[in-house]
């Protein structure tokens, strides 16, 4: 292995003995060093890429990959002077995106300083891939929840996910429990929202023949069940204050009794629960328990909806055709009014969306006719969306204040007018209204291309994209 920076002969030796591919990276993001496993998995010569930017041989950017939303583990190593954990997202030489799962180790020099980082690459590949556990996408928003729930899985405290109805809770709840030390045992899930008060202690505890009517015998129950593995509570948020005292009881002592039985029974679980509520205004409201809140919500993962990651759409679309064990392909028309919509169903509601189109287009392949009516008229309608977007989703509104108070100030201006004729604002979320419409033009419709000369990310894009509809500003047709 050749090297075009002068390094001790040990550390170009302990390149080698990493077999996954190993590479060493200056504080100014340069690569100094790579080893042989490196050059064979990317099919490059060490020699091309020694001297050139890390970001420039992984992403294809000229810019770091903090700038563009992802977690730098350079950044966190020189920092930190710490060991780092990450998921990247890299562009191959033939265009294409594998996912990459990033090991980040300071090296340090004879000051105890951060010298270089060594950073070693896993790809995330059969034996580990993300689709094996339904989890699709490689947008920062989404990456960046699979990242939290894969640290908080190598430990074994209560995890709560957090998310609104249908963005994949259980996928997250299963795949932390794949990659935990209790994976060998069993993944018990139950969803609150659908049980009954009378049944409660039934379903969780169980209950002894004769405990009352119906019960001709004895039956398990979930905290039984998943002894020794882990139990997924759905929709926490629904028990009502007397099932949330009787959780709270077998949480902090791990005992219990069935129902009708006298004898004390002990449950060894890791419990990871799940709500698309606010707990923490719940329990300000007096509707949900501060202390099993606590209990539950040390450790919280946000799910983002769909919306906030439509770059995931293609993929996900794909993946549950591939589901539906279809061969159809998705037009461009078809796909960009996929994209355009806003799911309050989230990844359910596409989930739909895909089995109806499938059926429709039969062995052909799917086009925009072929999509339910109500995503073709909402796509039609920008004051249909501004209707539901207050409806539904004030929380975002407060998302995009918070973007814009931390945005510089800059001087206010007015064009255009809404369809009432009202003036609408120059700068919307910071960015020129101008400047946004123009990047779009000059790239042809390329949002990711126009994302990377205004200086923001392609998801800032789309949400500014869908903010000038909801205000009514015209967006030409072909970069809608």
């Amino acid at each position: 292995m050749t090297q075009k920076r002068s390094l001790p002969a040990e550390i170009r030796s302990l390149l080698e003995i990493h077999e996954e591919p190993f590479v060493l990276i200056a504080r100014d993001f340069t690569i100094v060093a790579a080893n042989n496993a490196y050059a064979a998995q990317y099919n490059v010569r060490v020699n091309d890429i020694i001297g050139s930017k890390c970001h420039r041989v992984s992403h294809n950017s000229e810019r770091p990959c903090y700038e563009h939303g992802e977690d730098c583990p350079l950044l966190g190593t020189f920092q930190q002077k710490s060991k780092q954990e990450v998921l990247h997202v890299h562009t191959m030489p033939d265009g294409s995106k594998e996912c990459v799962d990033i090991t980040s180790y300071p090296i340090f020099d004879e000051h105890d300083e951060v010298r270089y980082m060594g950073e070693s690459l896993r790809r995330i590949d059969t034996e580990d891939n993300l689709s094996n556990e339904g989890l699709i996408g490689d947008s920062n928003a989404f990456l960046k929840s699979v990242q939290e729930a894969k640290l908080l899985a190598a430990g074994d405290l209560p995890v709560l996910l957090s998310g609104e109805s249908g963005v994949g809770k259980e996928r997250f709840a299963s795949y932390i429990h794949n990659r935990s030390s209790r994976s060998g045992g069993p993944f018990v899930a139950l969803d609150c929202g659908g049980l009954a008060e009378t049944l409660f202690e039934s379903e969780l505890f169980g209950h002894e023949a004769g405990a009352f009517t119906g019960a001709v015998k004895t039956k398990k129950g979930l905290f039984e069940i998943a002894d020794g593995g882990t139990l997924f509570l759905d929709e926490i948020g629904e028990l009502s204050l007397a099932m949330q005292a009787k959780l709270l009881r077998v949480l902090e002592t791990g005992e219990f009794r069935r129902v009708g039985g006298t004898t004390t029974l002990r449950s060894n679980v890791r419990l990871v629960s799940a709500t698309n509520r606010d707990l923490k205004d719940m329990v300000h409201k007096k509707f949900f328990r501060n202390d099993l809140y606590y209990r539950l919500a040390g450790h919280t993962v946000g799910l983002p909806p769909l919306r906030d990651r439509k770059e995931d759409i293609p993929q996900l679309a794909c993946y549950f055709i591939r589901k539906l064990c279809k061969t159809n392909m998705i037009s461009p028309s078809a796909l960009q009014e996929l994209k355009e919509y806003n799911y309050p169903g989230n990844l359910r509601e596409l989930k739909y969306v895909i089995e109806l189109a499938t059926l429709k287009a039969g062995k052909k392949n799917i086009q925009a006719s072929h999509l339910p009516e109500n995503i073709l008229a909402h796509n039609r309608d920008p004051q249909e969306q501004s209707r539901q977007y207050n409806r539904r989703h004030t929380d975002r509104d407060q998302q995009a204040e918070n973007a814009q108070s931390e945005t510089p100030a800059r001087p206010r201006g007015k064009t255009g007018t809404h369809g009432d004729g009202s003036m609408i604002d120059d700068f919307v979320l910071g960015v020129p209204t101008s400047d946004v419409l123009g990047a779009l033009q000059m790239h042809n419709g390329s949002r990711r291309r126009a994302a990377r000369q205004l200086g923001i990310t392609e998801r800032k894009l789309y949400r500014l994209l869908n903010r000038y509809r909801d205000l009514g500003i015209a967006i030409p047709k072909p970069y809608q």
